[in-house]
C-alpha cells in the first residue's frame, strides 16, 4: 500500500517539476531576449532587486527577482530528471562544435583569473564571467536533452522586439516602455542612431535593445531557429509564417545593414535543397507558397514607404554614414595594433575599451568579434573563434539535409564579423543565444534533422 503510494505520488512530483523547468526557462528567454538584458538600462533584470552582482565595467548592479528564475529551472529540472531515473543520461550533443567553445571559454577563464597570481584578482569580473558560462551551459544542456518546443517563446521574443522596432521607426520616438528598458528615444538628439531620410534624420528602430544592430543581431538568430519548430500542423506553419514576416520586417525597421546580408545569406542556403527540389519538378505546397506572398507583399510595402530611408544606409557621403565607417575603421586599426603589441596573451579578457582609450580617447569596442578575442586573450582567441566558425560545415549533407542547421550556425556567428557580437562573453543576450544556438546545431550530426523534411512542404 505504501509503495503504491509513493510512486503516484513520485511521478505527480515529476510532472509539477518539469512544467516548472519549462515555465521558467521559456519566461526567462522571453523577458531576457524580448526586452532589454543590460542590468543598467532598467528592463526585466532591475525589477524588484534582490542583491547586487558585477555588471560589464566591472561594477555591482541591483539585480531582481527575474534572477531567480534560471535557479527555479536548473533544480526543477534535475529533480524531473532524477524522478525519471534520467540524470545519469544527460548528452553533451556534438563534440565537434561543443570543444573550440569550451577551449574559449578556458582560455576566457585563464584570462580573467590570470591577474589574482599577482596580488591583482578582478573578483567582480570572474564572477561575472561564471555567470555567463553557467548560464550558456544551462541554456544549452537543457534544449540538447529536452528538445522543448520553444515556437510560441521564439514568437514571443518577435513579437516584442519586432514590434517595439517597428512602432519606434514609423513613430519616429520611444513607445515609452521603459519597464521593459526601452532607451529614450529622438531622432533630434545627437547619440541616437539615425539614418539620413533625404534632409531628414530619421530613427531607425531600436526594439527593446540599447542599439539597432543589437536587435536585428537577436531578430536574425531568432527567425532562423523557426523553421526548427514548424511541425507538422497546418496552425504551426502559419504561426512561424506569421511571426517570419514579422521578424524580417522588424530587421528592416533596424536598418540594420550586416543583419539585413546575414539574414540573405543564411536563407539561400536554406532555400537551396528547395530549388533543387524545384528543378526536379517538385512544386512547393500552398502553406510555403503562402509564406512567400506574405514575404513579398510586406516587403513590397516597406520598401515602397520607406525605401528612402533604407536607400540613406546605403549612402556613405552623408556625415552621419561617414563618421560610421570612420569610427569602425579607427577601431579596427587600434584593435590590430593592440592584437600585434600583446599576440600571446592580449589586454585580458573585458579590458579592451580601457587600454584602447590609452591609444585614442575615443575608442570603442570593435565591431569584429573575432578581432575583439585576439585583442583580449592574444591570437589563440581570434584562432578558437575561426575554429569554432567552421567546425559544422565539413559534415556530410550540411548545405542539404542539415541546411537549416548550417544556416543558422554561420549566419549567427558571421554577424560577428561587422559587430561585437555574437559575443558568448560580452553580455547575457548573446551567451543565452549562443546556447541556443549550439543546442539546435550541436544534435544534427548524429540524428536525423531537425526541421521537417523537404517532402513535408511539397505536393
Amino acid at each position: 500500500m505504501g509503495i503504491s503510494a509513493a510512486r503516484p505520488r513520485s511521478l505527480w512530483l515529476g510532472r509539477v517539476a518539469e512544467r516548472v523547468a519549462y515555465s521558467t526557462f521559456a519566461l526567462y528567454l522571453i523577458l531576457l531576449l524580448g526586452a532589454n538584458s543590460v542590468v543598467t538600462a532598467g528592463g526585466p533584470l532591475s525589477w524588484l532587486p534582490l542583491w547586487r552582482l558585477p555588471v560589464a565595467d566591472g561594477a555591482w548592479e541591483p539585480v531582481g527577482i527575474v534572477s531567480v528564475l534560471p535557479l527555479a529551472s536548473v533544480f526543477a529540472w534535475l529533480l524531473y530528471r532524477h524522478q525519471a531515473g534520467r540524470l545519469r543520461t544527460m548528452t553533451w550533443g556534438w563534440s565537434r562544435v561543443v570543444l573550440p567553445l569550451a577551449l574559449l571559454a578556458l582560455v576566457a577563464l585563464v584570462s580573467v583569473a590570470g591577474p589574482c597570481f599577482a596580488g591583482a584578482c578582478e573578483t567582480g569580473r570572474i564572477l561575472r564571467l561564471l555567470l555567463l558560462i553557467v548560464q550558456g551551459v544551462w541554456v544549452y544542456l537543457y534544449v540538447v536533452n529536452e528538445q522543448p518546443d520553444l515556437l510560441w517563446v521564439l514568437a514571443a521574443v518577435i513579437l516584442l522586439q519586432a514590434g517595439a522596432a517597428m512602432g519606434q521607426f514609423v513613430g519616429q520616438r520611444d513607445l515609452g516602455l521603459r519597464f521593459l528598458g526601452e532607451p529614450a528615444l529622438d531622432p533630434a538628439v545627437k547619440g541616437v542612431s539615425v539614418v539620413m531620410r533625404g534632409a531628414e534624420r530619421w530613427l531607425r528602430g531600436y526594439g527593446l535593445t540599447n542599439h539597432p544592430n543589437t536587435t536585428a543581431g537577436t531578430l536574425v538568430s531568432v527567425v532562423l531557429m523557426l523553421p526548427f519548430y514548424v511541425g507538422a500542423t497546418q496552425r504551426r506553419h502559419l504561426t512561424a509564417g506569421v511571426f517570419f514576416v514579422l521578424g524580417v520586417a522588424g530587421i528592416l525597421a533596424t536598418l540594420a545593414r550586416w543583419a539585413i546580408a546575414c539574414l540573405v545569406f543564411a536563407l539561400l542556403i536554406v532555400a537551396r535543397p528547395w530549388l533543387r527540389a524545384v528543378a526536379r519538378g517538385w512544386r512547393p505546397s500552398r502553406r510555403l507558397l503562402l509564406m512567400a506572398a506574405m514575404l513579398l507583399v510586406s516587403g513590397g510595402i516597406l520598401l515602397g514607404i520607406y525605401g528612402d530611408a533604407l536607400l540613406g544606409r546605403t549612402a556613405t557621403d552623408t556625415p552621419i554614414e561617414s563618421r560610421s565607417l570612420w569610427e569602425r575603421e579607427r577601431d579596427i586599426e587600434i584593435a590590430w595594433q593592440l592584437l600585434i603589441e600583446h599576440p600571446w596573451t592580449g589586454v585580458g579578457l573585458g579590458h579592451y575599451v580601457t587600454v584602447a582609450r590609452l591609444h585614442d580617447g575615443w575608442a570603442k569596442t570593435v565591431h569584429n568579434v573575432p578581432l575583439l578575442l585576439g585583442a583580449e586573450l592574444g591570437l589563440v582567441g581570434s584562432f578558437l573563434w575561426v575554429w569554432l566558425l567552421l567546425a559544422p560545415l565539413p559534415r556530410r549533407g550540411a548545405f542539404l539535409s542539415h541546411a537549416p542547421q548550417t544556416a543558422l550556425w554561420l549566419g549567427f556567428w558571421l554577424l560577428g564579423l561587422f559587430y561585437p557580437a555574437p559575443h558568448p562573453f560580452l553580455e547575457l543576450r548573446s551567451t543565452l543565444l549562443t546556447g541556443l544556438v549550439m543546442a539546435l546545431c550541436a544534435p544534427a550530426s548524429d540524428r536525423a534533422p531537425t526541421c521537417p523534411p523537404l517532402e513535408a512542404h511539397v505536393r
